[in-house]
């Protein structure tokens, strides 16, 4: 686990925000590949109901832009790369991922989900105060929310995400659906 960069965590904005810790998920060189340890707020993955990729969702922009200024000081944005940013396949259906992108925020694909997390109980996930204050879905029984991938789902207008029992659903939801959950990553 790292601490790096801050956002409103905990709901209670008269506090300042809260360092976000990360899960360290590879290394390479001297750069490491993180993922937030909790959701840290819930965005849809397009504001529209349309036929979306990575590339033009309305969530990546969010997420190198909004978020990017919202966590991070310029000092600590000048230390993240902007990186090429696969458009991964889903491996279940054969939906266009598009092209690739160059981001410094991104989401984890199928491919990349698989890899990173060695079983469902790797990949459930607790949102933050915040986060769930935002509307993203908590299951009542073990605290979980649903969080995205950056995969298509069966067709251009669903994408998929990670349930709070850590399964995968390839076969994704609407991407306009308003109570999934965000965890960012970055090199």
């Amino acid at each position: 686990m790292v601490f790096f960069g801050t956002y409103e965590q905990d709901n209670n904005t008269s506090n300042g925000k809260e360092e976000i810790e990360w899960i360290v998920l590879a290394r390479e060189g001297d750069q490491v590949l993180v993922i937030s340890r909790y959701a840290l707020d819930c965005i849809p993955y397009n504001r529209s109901p349309t036929s979306v990729t990575w590339e033009t969702c309305s969530l990546r922009k969010w997420l190198n832009g909004t978020f990017l200024n919202a966590a991070f000081s310029e000092s600590e944005r000048a230390m993240i790369p902007s990186v090429t940013v696969s458009a991964d396949k889903n491996p279940s259906y054969s939906t266009s991922p598009g092209n690739s992108t160059t981001d410094q925020v991104f989401l984890l694909s199928i491919t990349e989900v698989n890899k990173y997390f060695s079983s469902n109980s790797a990949r459930q996930c607790q949102g933050t105060a915040y986060c769930y204050a935002q509307g993203a879905y908590t299951n009542s029984s073990n605290g979980n929310c649903w969080w995205w991938l950056r995969s298509p789902g069966y067709d251009s207008s669903s994408a998929a995400f990670v349930y709070d029992d850590g399964s995968i659903f390839e076969f994704g939801n609407s991407v306009n659906y308003d109570n999934y959950a965000v965890r960012p990553a970055l090199w």
